[in-house]
């Protein structure tokens, strides 16, 4: 990719080598600048679910998909809903190049957790929790 490119070019080719391959667009990501991925996982030019299957390594179910898909990955600075468990909500964040998923009651933060595990840890503790 070109050095002087913008951000918004560099995406621009991720996405057309990507062309909807899942996988095409994991590589893609792994394959830019630690500088450049980092910024691209939390703009407006990917959406939530693009970064949780670079950074997850997995497809969530279909009502996550849903709900990510309408999410630009700038939302995940602050975080965003992936599903709710009873009383509990489970919000995906990222932090550098880290995915978070932090389970709340309200603005309440009972657990954080980081890592490729964290939304499996996450869904444990809600389960666990009720």
């Amino acid at each position: 990719m070109n050095q002087n490119a913008t951000l918004a070019d560099i995406a621009d080719e991720l996405l057309d080598y990507a062309d909807d391959d899942d996988n095409r667009l994991v590589q893609g990501i792994s394959s830019l600048t630690p500088g450049v991925r980092s910024e691209l996982l939390i703009s407006d030019f990917l959406n939530a679910y693009q970064v949780y299957i670079y950074l997850f390594g997995e497809i969530p179910d279909e009502l996550i998909i849903d709900r990510l898909l309408l999410q630009p990955a700038s939302s995940l600075e602050k975080g965003t809903l992936l599903e709710e468990r009873g009383l509990v909500e489970l919000i995906f964040l990222v932090q550098g190049e880290n995915p978070v998923v932090q389970v709340r009651i309200g603005n309440d933060i009972l657990a954080t957790f980081r890592g490729k595990d964290a939304h499996r840890l996450a869904i444990h503790f809600a389960e666990e929790f009720e």
